[in-house]
């Protein structure tokens, strides 16, 4: 039988060569495809962006080594040490849930949580300190009146959130209501406000504080005269949404 000026045999092979070509143009294609993008140990988005630590589940170095006038070589070691094992349970945790059984799964999910947070929440504190005073960059001031009225009135308000914390006293931003609040965390998993931004993070555990000094307020006090603004007002440049 012909087809126009093809035979049926003529045909077929076509429609086949035209096949063979598209499942090899397909594979080629398929091949060529560019694999997941290697682990480099540093995060690739979000707050932490360029830096190392949480994203592969490794500890980040200090980024002081003491803040003369402030915290001690001795608290921050002891401090840090605190923080790499919350990062070693957060990957033990989740190498864990890989073979979990039902008795154990639930358990190992909220431990994850806690895990994450903790590991999180200490890397922005520790980024968050500064070596000297920092004045409030000119950027943040309209953003502290419009959210917070004065920055007197701020400050006297996360005091007594640090003061009354268990855990963890800090500034955030939520993209939804587009506001700065700040917030009592009384553990890793209580007092989240979900899908807040943390700008600025306090750690209240006397493992922060407790070698340095005998008592909270002093510890706070410092902690005030001590923030890196400029840290401060990169986070909220990475997260505003206007």
């Amino acid at each position: 039988m012909r087809i126009g000026n093809l035979t049926r045999r003529s045909f077929m092979g076509s429609v086949a060569v035209a096949i063979g070509g598209m499942t090899l143009g397909g594979s080629i294609a398929h091949a060529e495809e560019p694999g997941p993008p290697r682990e480099t140990g540093l995060s690739s988005e979000g707050l932490l962006v360029g830096k190392p630590g949480f994203q592969p589940r490794t500890a980040a170095p200090l980024p002081h080594d003491e803040l003369p006038g402030f915290l001690s070589r001795a608290q921050l070691t002891e401090h840090h040490a605190e923080y790499v094992r919350a990062t070693e349970a957060l990957k033990a945790t989740e190498q864990a849930l890989a073979s979990a059984r039902t008795g154990s799964y639930a358990d190992l999910r909220r431990r994850q949580v806690a895990a994450a947070n903790d590991t999180l929440l200490h890397e922005l504190y520790f980024r968050n300190l500064a070596a000297d005073k920092v004045d409030l960059p000119k950027y943040l001031r309209p953003h502290m009146r419009e959210h917070m009225g004065s920055f007197e009135s701020w400050a006297a308000d996360f005091v007594a959130c640090a003061m009354a914390a268990k855990k963890w006293a800090t500034l955030v931003y939520d993209p939804y209501d587009d506001r700065w609040h700040n917030t009592i965390m009384d553990g890793d998993v209580d007092g989240v406000w979900i899908g807040a931004n943390p700008l600025l993070v306090c750690d209240l555990s006397e493992h922060a504080y407790g070698r340095d000094y005998k008592r909270r307020e002093e510890y706070v006090a410092k902690f005030l005269e001590r923030i890196d603004w400029n840290e401060v007002a990169a986070r909220y440049k990475s997260v505003d949404r206007m």
